[in-house]
């Protein structure tokens, strides 16, 4: 028995059709057993009029079926190993083979593949002849040329000529547009939706190549630079740092402006009029106090321990007589508290001590 004869019992034990289907089948598949086998289970055997007696002929006219032009079928998501072999790279889905038995099988797709946005249109924009750069890539840039005044030089003085400098032409306005997965945005803006329509007009312009209409402002020149982001979310740029650019003052002595303030000729004769006023007995017991003013010079004095806040209050108007009209608060240095004007200087524990004046 010869090698077609085997292959042709083979072909009918396995699918039970006759002698001239079988050899049919093998002779348009070059006598290859699993092809042959592939195309008779796809067309179930209808590629094929038989005449033979066996098979009732219908009543209606069956179409003429052409076996080196085969009609198109529709897509499926099933498909047999010859499929397999001849299926387009364009296809969708992953492709998964569901084994059988050693002469057949089928492959199974899997769902469609998602529409990769970003892609499709970087690939439509290099298709418009968008130069593309790769990540780092810097522009190279030469020596620059001189650009300031020149002088052409004469015999003389009056012979010499000014020969203009390059007027430089305005620098283009750079606009960055990144490709997100979930949307786009222009420089740092917020997100935008692809599927939104207002942002219709804008897409189909970056597909043709073109700057965006509201991009264009009067005749500036625009860069825009598409950069893909497609694997990653949105992400809100942080707000950056800005330093103050308004217009500022030179503030002067911390202490407020005081109104009739006395000169240097003034202290010495305000503060013995002061010590008239106080009336200290040097025959009690007595303590030093030193009082730090509210424009910041101190203020030195002899007070009996007897003394209250209140007469230390009318020594520092007696002596600073600016302070008058002013109304302001005695404070301990250390822990800083308020005065009780009733207390003495012993009460207060002030003795040989400082005391600050605050304005209120």
């Amino acid at each position: 028995m010869s090698d077609q004869d085997e292959k042709l019992q083979q072909f009918i034990a396995i699918t039970g059709s006759n002698s001239d289907r079988a050899k049919f089948f093998l002779e348009s598949a070059a006598w290859d057993v699993e092809i042959a086998m592939s195309r008779y289970y796809e067309t179930e055997g209808d590629d094929l009029g038989d005449d033979s007696p066996s098979i009732v002929a219908p009543e209606t006219p069956s179409p003429v079926v052409t076996p080196n032009r085969p009609q198109p079928k529709k897509s499926s998501n099933f498909a047999t190993i010859n499929t397999l072999t001849t299926s387009s790279d364009e296809e969708e889905g992953q492709a998964y083979y569901a084994g059988g038995s050693e002469h057949s099988g089928q492959q199974v797709l899997g769902p469609p593949k998602k529409k990769d946005i970003v892609a499709d249109m970087f690939k439509s924009v290099q298709e418009h002849g968008v130069e593309v750069l790769e990540p780092g890539a810097a522009s190279s840039s030469g020596g620059q040329a001189f650009k300031g005044t020149g002088y052409k030089l004469g015999q003389d003085n009056t012979s010499s000529e000014v020969v203009p400098g390059f007027q430089e032409p305005p620098r283009p306005q750079e606009v960055t547009l990144r490709l997100w997965q979930n949307g786009f945005s222009i420089d740092d803006g917020a997100l935008r939706e692809y599927g939104d329509p207002s942002n219709k007009d804008f897409l189909d312009s970056i597909r043709r190549g073109e700057i965006p209409q509201e991009l264009r402002q009067g005749n500036t020149e625009i860069h825009l630079a598409m950069e893909d982001h497609r694997m990653e979310q949105y992400q809100k740029p942080k707000t950056k740092v800005k330093p103050f650019q308004g217009q500022g003052y030179t503030l002067g002595s911390p202490a407020p402006a005081v109104v009739g303030a006395c000169t240097n000729e003034d202290k010495s004769a305000n503060e013995a009029r002061a010590k008239e006023i106080l009336k200290m007995d040097a025959t009690r017991p007595t303590t030093s106090l030193q009082i730090r003013l509210a424009d910041g010079s101190r203020l030195v004095g002899q007070f009996n321990q007897d003394h209250t806040i209140a007469q230390i209050r009318q020594y520092i108007t007696a002596a600073r007589p600016q302070y008058e009209m002013q109304t302001f608060n005695l404070l301990s240095t250390y822990p800083s508290k308020i005065l009780d004007d009733s207390q003495t200087l012993k009460e207060a524990g002030l003795l040989n001590a400082a005391i600050m004046q605050k304005l209120t």
